[in-house]
């Protein structure tokens, strides 16, 4: 069976986060959801993202060799984040589609009727490709809660639940810490260790609201994690305090107290500052000292901008920030709750940073367009550091983004 992510037509509620990545490549919990789909089936997932995306994100062969067989196509919605259906719907007769609502969540297809809808759905078409499955295929409305993202916040604030669903996947692989390190103290019976972690004491993991997931990563003295928490393969723990619901991704640098917060991958908060109720892209820097804030005074709801969408009252009473792949972030910035900071922005010399920060913008007091050349030049500098390549097709990826973003930074000098 052929596995491929689809991206909806929602994708634009996430706009601020997705130029430089599809919307199935968002972690929350311990995964994102090409990876939990894959841990849970058990063989590639293939994506079909928006064209720019596609030479970096999309099948080596094209989509007409997934195509090109007689095997059944599995299509699951990239928005999906609880994937309790998906295992069922892989056991369903040929030309099943599952719908929730209005919204396509998956279907298992002949390749013939998946050539049909494929054309639709490289477009973000769902709602036409559904209506083709009305015609063609038998329809279910399975029963599960928290199925899909609506929002960019609801990868912060169904990140403890889903570490919760992600345990049983965990577990298969990581063991239970049971080692006799007088220096390494447990609390509560749920903390799973890669043996390959390197636990250097004193150090406390405290499993007694939710479960502790450490993968092959380095944990200095004097931290303390909070579980549910998930700390990727090959992240370094800074004598940190990491508080609940905090999902950390591979080859992070964290260190300061960081709560509730989401790092996709491959970024540093190494120093002091606190980070709340946020959520972080790959290549991320944050310098030291600089901090969130994640509660208004008047402890009302967090209001957010989201581009293209306009502004919107999220009703949640704690929320921080939310930056995109390649942010950078000065000494001692502060960010008020719901700012949103486009992909590959650069902001410094400031005291307080703007709650809305386009895509590609460099600057403090006086902000410009970032030079995609110069943009680009650093970018290959920061993952050479840790030794990954800016390959061409990801190279290609920023450069349109940086193209289909323009309008987002008229008037800047």
């Amino acid at each position: 069976m052929t596995i491929i992510l689809f991206e909806d037509e929602r994708w634009p509620y996430f706009a601020t986060l997705v130029q430089a990545r599809p919307i199935f490549e968002l972690r929350c919990g311990a995964f994102t959801t090409r990876e939990r789909v894959v841990a849970l089936l058990g063989r590639p997932a293939y994506g079909l993202a928006r064209s720019h995306l596609m030479p970096h994100f999309g099948p080596a062969g094209g989509l007409a060799e997934l195509l090109a067989t007689s095997d059944p196509i599995l299509v699951v919605n990239g928005r999906s984040l609880n994937l309790e259906w998906v295992t069922a719907l892989e056991c369903e007769p040929i030309n099943t589609a599952y719908i929730l609502g209005e919204t396509l969540l998956g279907a298992k297809v002949s390749p013939a009727l998946a050539s049909a809808i494929i054309y639709y759905l490289r477009e973000q078409q769902a709602a036409a490709a559904r209506d083709e499955l009305f015609r063609f295929a038998r329809i279910v409305e399975p029963q599960v809660t928290d199925a899909l993202l609506e929002y960019p916040w609801d990868l912060i604030t169904k990140a403890g639940e889903q570490l919760l669903r992600d345990e049983p996947i965990l577990a298969r692989r990581l063991p239970l810490f049971t080692a006799d390190q007088p220096h390494v103290i447990t609390h509560g019976r749920r903390v799973y260790v890669d043996p390959a972690a390197q636990l250097i004491g004193p150090v406390v993991l405290d499993s007694r609201d939710g479960p502790v997931f450490i993968e092959a990563a380095q944990i200095e003295p004097f931290s303390y994690i909070q579980g549910p928490a998930y700390i990727g393969s090959g992240t370094l723990i800074a004598s940190a305090r990491i508080r609940a619901e905090t999902c950390l991704g591979p080859v992070c640098r964290v260190g300061g107290e960081v709560e509730a917060s989401i790092i996709q991958g491959y970024s540093n908060k190494h120093h002091d500052g606190f980070l709340g109720h946020s959520w972080l892209g790959e290549w991320v820097n944050i310098g030291a000292m600089t901090t969130n804030s994640d509660l208004k005074n008047n402890y009302g709801s967090v209001r957010v901008f989201l581009e293209g969408i306009g502004q919107i009252d999220t009703g949640i009473l704690k929320l921080g920030c939310f930056l995109a792949d390649h942010v950078k972030l000065g000494i001692g910035l502060h960010l008020t709750g719901g700012t949103m900071i486009g992909t590959g922005s650069n902001v410094f010399g400031m005291h307080s940073a703007p709650k809305n920060v386009p895509h590609f913008t460099w600057g403090g007091e006086v902000f410009r367009e970032y030079r995609i050349d110069t943009m680009i030049s650093v970018a290959r500098i920061v993952m050479a550091r840790r030794k990954r390549e800016l390959t061409p097709s990801y190279e290609h990826v920023l450069r349109k983004a940086f193209e289909l973003t323009q309008s987002s930074r008229d008037g800047l000098g």
